[in-house]
């Protein structure tokens, strides 16, 4: 609850010392309340840095001061935002521009509205007073500050990439543990077949199955001796008294995870952690069944507050089936959830990231693997019932709540709203001609059954408008609605507070002009819309970091049409991932984009002639020799004319080496020839490129060796229909010596074969879609690869089983 606090406080300082020193004009007379607020709130800003860095629970006087003050500076910012939105004063200090600045606020009757606003100041003003003399009035203090439990400092800088794979083969022994288990079972239930029909009931009651594994091999690779014998204990324990409880499984492989990242912590750290677990063994005789919950306990006491609070927000997901990856981390950020760890120096989306990804090593979270794709990143994840019964725990026992906390029972009930919205459009579906001869919109007659059941939409706008003035709702994630109507939209716009808005798979075909009201907008996902062209471009969010569209086809001509680059493009400084928007006029956009210095992921559409597209290239070039100290992701789509039945357009992408995004891990080409050219040599000097996917790009052999030979960090490879030239795909020897995830897509490629003699070493799965009819694909030389782990096949081939490959290698049909 600290951290929450702390961050809330800390964003308000930053805003107030803007307000202070430069907007001293806009303030007027209000300008010694804001000095006010700011020395206080700075005052409680050390208090509580200081706070985070305690050990053990917050007294309850302590965390009721700290939700007290947590509100006050979500309501302060808000007022500020609104104060610096529609109260700007005139660009000119001149007496004229003054009074003409004054006359438009009499004539708009913004005059009463900043009235109003400004009382609201400066009852902040005694709150804020009032609430710092109530930690001296109650006493409120900080607790003794303790060693803290954690990694050092050589854990921390360590390569990221050794971690990862310390804990892939972790998590590999785990899997073996869990199949030797599973085998067990399996063997105990062929016996009690045959010992039920000799001994009946009485043998059958003895040979009952075993949920929890023993872990051997998991355990012997925890890297203390005292952690290990910790962790037999707690697994005999277990399984003497609880070996049918499917929580007891869960929360001893989630305590061998904890303990495995727990090994590189100070020894004194680990036999403090040692005797913890054999006092939870030795109480566990008191309350047996509460034992497993008490597990996951310590093992939540091993994350860092920021983790803790990113876990318990994740009750706001119970309702879904499955959780995006990129959904969730952008919706921390907006929660102001995260923080940086200790000597990380990234920015705070990878941190989210990396939050995600141990909370995922931790096992509070379970990847939710699809078979048809193949990434080293997770996209999806669920989680066990047992745990979101115990995140559902430690959400109300923390935030000091019998019932879940405001927040999260707001975001459960718009989800409801959304999922009934989808019912309510099964019953009553739109009408299939809903405008008149005027071309205007007819709104049908309303039947008794749409009186009795209305519109779960308006329902949920009511209760936007219910909510307290000072409430702060950051997040609303509208995603898969169908029935969002203009009225809606509009009265989305009033809630200026929002940071995170999903619109993604609606019916939304237009944002209104109000959506600019959403000044601390921050992520707008306009995914599987009909949001395109010209509503795009007024848009302005000027603190807005993703902003995420996609293509869509019209049902008439079964045209692609893609959301144009906004005007102001250029002023969004804050700007991160800025996803397929189409370049329609080159150098003047381009130029803006070139603005963008905290650009992460870059994803643009260039339509048009060729000629048209070779000068997109050059200004796309241009702005990305400006961006290549930040840019991690680039997707480049070029788009030949209708009438062109060329499926690709010859561009050159000729840049000097030095400009190149050094940086660049994820690169997407589609719709550039690289028959005659090749991939660009800039290309070549990319030593953190990673990720490559190609379509319509027609790459010729060499240039496929060019790829193992020269990219040394390539891990994953797509290639989609028409990337390559050829029919037959060999992989040579000695190439791609990092490659993990093969995907072949198309009907182009109907032969993928391995030569043997280190081509691939360390390729972990394939898969493989083909498309072609009158071809069967083949598959062969896989038996060379020692670390393929799985071979997913969709669409034409004959017989896979009968592919030679190695014991360890599994072969799935899709």
């Amino acid at each position: 609850m600290a951290d929450l606090t702390l961050s809330a406080v800390d964003s308000l300082v930053g805003l107030l010392v803007t307000a202070v020193t430069e907007e001293a004009k806009l303030l007027g007379g209000l300008q010694g309340d804001m000095q006010f607020i700011k020395d206080e709130m700075e005052s409680i800003n050390g208090f509580l840095i200081h706070l985070t860095k305690t050990e053990g629970k917050h007294d309850d006087q302590l965390r009721a001061w700290m939700k007290q003050v947590r509100d006050i500076s979500y309501i302060a910012q808000d007022c500020i935002e609104l104060y610096k939105r529609d109260f700007k004063g005139p660009s000119s200090s001149g007496l004229l521009a003054r009074f003409y600045y004054r006359v438009v606020l009499l004539v708009t009757g913004r005059h009463c509205k900043e009235h109003d606003l400004a009382s609201r100041i400066r009852d902040l003003k005694a709150r804020v007073k009032d609430v710092g003399e109530r930690r001296e009035r109650y006493q409120v203090s900080i607790p003794t500050l303790k060693e803290r439990e954690g990694t050092p400092p050589a854990e921390a800088q360590a390569s990221q990439d050794k971690i990862d794979e310390a804990r892939e083969e972790f998590v590999r022994a785990l899997a073996r543990d869990k199949e030797k288990q599973h085998k067990k079972n399996e063997a105990i239930g062929l016996v009690t077949q045959f010992v039920r029909a000799l001994a009946r009931d009485k043998e059958k009651q003895q040979q009952k199955k075993e949920l929890v594994p023993c872990f051997d091999e998991a355990i012997r690779l925890l890297l203390v001796k005292d952690l290990q014998s910790a962790a037999t204990k707690v697994r005999d324990c277990l399984r003497k008294n609880l070996p049918h409880e499917e929580s007891a499984a869960v929360c001893m492989e989630m305590l061998l995870r904890a303990l495995r990242d727990h090994s590189h912590a100070r020894p004194a750290v680990q036999i403090k952690t040692k005797k913890e677990l054999m006092k939870l063994v030795d109480e566990a005789d008191t309350d047996i069944q509460d034992f497993p919950t008490q597990v996951m306990v310590f093992c939540y006491s091993k994350l860092s507050r920021s983790y803790k609070s990113c876990l318990q927000y994740l009750y706001a997901f119970h309702d879904e089936a499955v959780i995006s990856r990129t959904s969730l981390v952008r919706r921390w950020l907006a929660e102001g959830r995260v923080e940086k760890q200790a000597g990380f120096d990234g920015t705070l989306e990878e941190a989210a990231e990396l939050c995600f990804k141990d909370l995922l090593f931790r096992g509070f979270l379970l990847p939710v693997d699809d078979p048809a794709t193949a990434s080293s990143k997770v996209k999806s994840c669920r989680i066990e019932d047992t745990v979101w019964n115990f995140v559902y725990h430690m959400s109300t026992t923390e935030n000091f709540v019998d019932n879940l906390p405001t927040h999260l029972q707001n975001q459960l009930r718009i989800r409801k709203f959304v999922k009934r919205q989808e019912e309510h459009q099964k019953n009553h579906p739109r009408p299939s001609h809903p405008w008149s001869i005027c071309g205007r919109w007819t709104t049908p007659p309303l039947d008794d059954s749409m009186v009795a059941d209305p519109d779960p939409m308006d329902a949920m706008i009511n209760f936007l408008k219910s909510l307290d003035q000072t409430y702060r709702l950051n997040v609303l994630d509208l995603g898969g609605c169908k029935g969002l109507k203009k009225s809606h939209l509009k009265s989305i716009c009033k809630v200026v507070s929002l940071k995170y808005l999903s619109l993604r798979n609606t019916y939304v075909s237009h944002l209104p002009e109000e959506i600019n009201n959403l000044i601390l907008l921050e992520t707008l996902d306009i995914r599987q819309t009909k949001v395109h062209g010209l509503d795009m471009k007024h848009i302005y969010f000027r603190k807005l970091k993703h902003l995420l569209t996609s293509p869509t086809m019209t049902r008439d001509d079964e045209t692609l049409h893609w959301a144009w680059m906004p005007r102001r493009i250029g002023e969004m400084e804050d700007m991160e991932v800025l996803s397929r928007v189409h370049v329609r006029h080159g150098k003047k956009e381009l130029e803006e984009v070139g603005r963008l210095l905290h650009l992460r992921k870059l994803g643009v559409v260039l339509a048009g002639s060729q000629s048209q597209a070779q000068d997109s290239m050059h200004n796309l070039l241009g702005a990305i020799a400006k961006l290549r100290e930040c840019l991690r992701s680039l997707s480049i789509w070029v788009t030949p004319p209708p009438t062109n039945g060329d499926p690709s357009v010859t561009v050159n992408m000729v840049m000097i080496q030095d400009y190149a995004p050094q940086l660049l891990e994820s690169l997407d080409i589609k719709g550039l020839r690289l028959l005659n050219t090749g991939l660009p040599h800039w290309i070549w000097a990319l030593q953190n490129l990673s990720e490559i996917t190609l379509c319509d790009t027609f790459l010729s052999k060499v240039s496929l060796q060019d790829l193992g030979n020269k990219l040394h960090s390539l891990r994953r490879l797509r290639l989609r229909c028409n990337s390559y030239s050829e029919p037959n795909l060999t992989f040579n020897k000695d190439g791609f010596h990092d490659l993990r995830f093969l995907i072949v897509e198309g009907n182009t490629i109907t032969t993928v074969s391995i030569e043997q003699g280190g081509a691939a070493p360390l390729l972990k799965k394939i898969v493989w879609h083909n498309t072609a009819i009158n071809q069967a694909g083949k598959l062969s030389g896989i038996h060379h690869l020692k670390r393929l782990q799985e071979v997913v096949l969709k669409g034409n081939f004959t017989d896979p089983s009968s592919i030679p490959h190695n014991d360890g290698c599994k072969i799935t049909e899709a």
